[in-house]
């Protein structure tokens, strides 16, 4: 069983348990989703990024783009090779979906021409013609590692986007990504296009920078400091070249000997001093 015919699985148990049906009828697909869903939590990490696109994906289970970006991220795991969970997807592929009556029905499990016929809780006849998503990244693709700083980059990204909960949208930064290069997924991205694509994501990372104001003002700062030693290594600069450079353009009394000495105003606009200094040095 591949990777994407387990998620796909996974996330039509999703929908099905979303219906409003009997109790009874539901709870052995319940049970056995809801292990295979902890399995693969487990497998991800429960503060990863897999995790919250797994979350994301069970919530919108319909949305072909969450499916997706949960299909590259398990594929990272080689779940296709855990016996024990595709043990319980196999069982849950079986029970899905339960008919009221013996009356045949048609089930389209994913893609065209991936379809199962069953009655009751039988499965009668499979028929595969696999054609995937083309989330198959080869040599004109952008790296492994040049993956994980995009990941890293779009996760940054989604603590902006956050909701009143705080929970990072990763899906909005994903869509960014995706609409801007016109891909499927940030796999497929041209390797030729990897500059452009980061570059692309830190001038909206640094334009959405006042969004973890109120969220989070720890991150906020943290993402000051960041940009701060970043201008720092363009213009060659160590911390003390930095300290003395603040303490000039703002007008400090005293000298710095810490970045956590000044406000988050300050911050900010040392950002800007530093943004263009480094502009200046570039011409």
């Amino acid at each position: 069983m591949n990777t994407e015919a387990i998620i796909t699985t996974l996330l039509a148990a999703a929908a099905f348990l979303k219906r409003p049906v009997q109790e009874v009828a539901v709870q052995s697909i319940k049970d056995i989703y809801e292990a295979a869903k902890y399995y693969l939590r487990k497998k991800f990490g429960d503060r990863s990024d897999g995790a919250k696109v797994l979350d994301l994906a069970i919530e919108k289970p319909e949305s072909s783009m969450r499916r997706a970006v949960l299909v590259e991220e398990a594929a990272a795991l080689g779940i296709e090779n855990d016996a024990d969970l595709c043990r319980l997807i196999e069982q849950l592929a079986a029970l899905l979906p339960a008919p009221a009556s013996d009356a045949w029905q048609h089930v389209h499990v994913a893609g065209r021409g991936n379809n199962v016929s069953v009655a009751g809780r039988d499965v009668i006849h499979i028929e595969r013609l696999i054609r995937r998503t083309g989330i198959a990244p080869n040599e004109r693709h952008v790296t492994a590692e040049q993956r994980d700083q995009i990941r890293l980059l779009i996760g940054e990204l989604a603590a902006r986007f956050a909701g009143e909960d705080g929970e990072p949208n990763f899906a909005a930064g994903h869509r960014m990504l995706q609409r801007e290069f016109n891909v499927i997924s940030y796999a497929l991205l041209p390797r030729d296009r990897f500059e452009e694509a980061m570059q692309f994501l830190k001038t909206h990372r640094a334009a959405f920078r006042s969004r973890l104001r109120r969220r989070n003002p720890a991150a906020y700062a943290t993402d000051l400091y960041r940009a701060i030693f970043s201008r720092a290594g363009e213009l060659g600069w160590e911390r003390e070249q930095v300290y003395t450079f603040a303490m000039e353009k703002l007008g400090l009394k005293k000298p710095v000997t810490s970045l956590k000495e000044l406000g988050p105003n300050q911050l900010k606009s040392l950002v800007d001093f530093m943004r263009r200094q480094s502009a200046r040095s570039a011409v």
